[in-house]
């Protein structure tokens, strides 16, 4: 964390808003020359000159002026315009704490949300009261509370507030421009893969206009983000899996993925009398990456494993990590379950009628209303014509959206005899 003598020879006054715990407040006043400045109801900080100082803090005469002049409304400009207002409902640490240096690098105060069963219900209602505040959800944190995308349509029912609901799926997980236009087709502002300083810095990045775009401002310049970035030690070592890739590649992981997918020979393969369609050998997947990005064949490795994590790639059987050997894997890349609409199977699936849903029993342990993954898939195989594999790409799609989930919540959705439950 930079010192104070470092964030106020960085950042001007007036973007320290929130800068520091949800304990501090702040207080926007307006001195003669129609400037703003903070305070800092902690008191770590006192940037004020030392005649604003006493100006505000001095005699019990200039105290009187300056409650006479906030009583007029010419001190507050908060009686004039409200401060626009993001509020992050997040799991992820280190989602939150870029998400707020990015925010105040855009003169926008951040506020932290209680991630809980009533903290929905709550934002929407501030979003009713507050004009000027947006908000921005993390999916995966808000499948704990329990809550998915379709509860957050019932609970924003009114479209004007949908659109100021930017949703992001940080940590494990993954993101294709199909799930963004159903994020979209519902209404919400738009859905990040992740939210990180790599990302937001990039050029010409995506993620950082999709968050300006939320505010209705212009996104600021890599330079400033980068400089709220470092004061609030927020740093980009490429510790994730999404950090790695971009780090070693310049490319988003599912356009890594896509490439690999381009590039890997997916073909019919054979093992010990079983065949598996689509795949493709990690030893020659380690071949290409280490040839077309001019790496080496560990660091090679490293990338599949990256994109592994992010379920971008898995092994046939999803038994083997991936590794520089004669294993088959698959990419999550499937552009003929791109064109199914997600709430529209998801309705089909959940009415019981295409697959039956019903108590099964395993071990002596009854599991309630739910259905067989394998079942689904030959559902989906049928009256949507796809491959296996496909059908079984699609069904983690809407369990990357907590619409679907292992009874146990032991792995994701395998073609196979395990039981799945779906949630509204």
């Amino acid at each position: 964390m930079a010192s104070t003598s470092d964030l106020h020879s960085t950042i001007p006054i007036t973007d320290l808003v929130n800068t520091k715990a949800e304990c501090w407040t702040q207080r926007i006043t307006e001195n003669e020359k129609g400037k703003s400045a903070i305070f800092l109801d902690s008191g770590l900080f006192s940037f004020l000159r030392p005649s604003h100082r006493k100006n505000h803090c001095g005699t019990n005469e200039s105290r009187r002026h300056e409650q006479s002049k906030n009583e007029a409304g010419f001190s507050n400009p908060m009686k004039h315009a409200e401060v626009p207002t993001a509020f992050l409902l997040t799991h992820n640490a280190d989602e939150r704490r870029t998400l707020r240096a990015a925010l105040m690098g855009m003169n926008v105060i951040p506020e932290d949300m209680p991630l809980d069963e009533g903290a929905v219900k709550s934002l929407a209602q501030s979003l009713r009261q507050r004009p000027r505040t947006v908000a921005i959800i993390n999916l995966r944190g808000l499948a704990t509370v329990p809550q998915t995308i379709l509860g957050l349509e019932r609970v924003f029912n009114d479209p004007e507030l949908r659109k100021r609901v930017l949703l992001t799926r940080h940590g494990k997980g993954h993101v294709w421009e199909s799930d963004r236009k159903w994020v979209q087709r519902l209404g919400f502002c738009g859905l990040l893969a992740e939210v990180s300083p790599a990302s937001l810095t990039a050029e010409a990045s995506a993620d950082l206009h999709e968050i300006a775009a939320l505010l209705k401002i212009p996104p600021p310049p890599p330079d400033k983000l980068a400089a709220y970035f470092s004061a609030m030690g927020v740093t980009c070592n490429g510790a994730s899996p999404r950090g790695l890739i971009r780090q070693t590649t310049g490319l988003t992981a599912e356009n890594l993925a896509s490439a690999l997918a381009s590039n890997a020979k997916a073909l019919q393969r054979t093992y010990k009398l079983k065949t598996y369609p689509a795949c493709f050998v990690g030893s020659e997947a380690v071949s290409w990456l280490a040839s077309q990005y001019s790496i080496s064949r560990e660091i090679s490795v490293a990338l599949g494993l990256a994109l592994q994590q992010l379920d971008l790639v898995h092994h046939v059987v999803h038994e083997q990590a991936f590794a520089d050997a004669q294993f088959f894997y698959r990419t999550t890349v499937s552009t003929s379950s791109d064109r199914l609409d997600p709430g529209n199977v998801f309705k089909l699936l959940r009415s019981g009628t295409v697959v039956e849903i019903r108590d099964r029993m395993y071990r002596g342990k009854t599991y309630p209303d739910c259905l067989v993954g394998a079942e689904a898939i030959d559902w989906l195989c049928t009256y949507y014509l796809l491959k296996r594999h496909d059908a079984e790409i699609f069904l983690n799609r809407l369990h990357g959206f907590g619409l679907i989930h292992h009874v146990t919540d032991d792995h994701l959705v395998r073609d196979d005899y395990f039981f799945y439950h779906l949630t509204m």
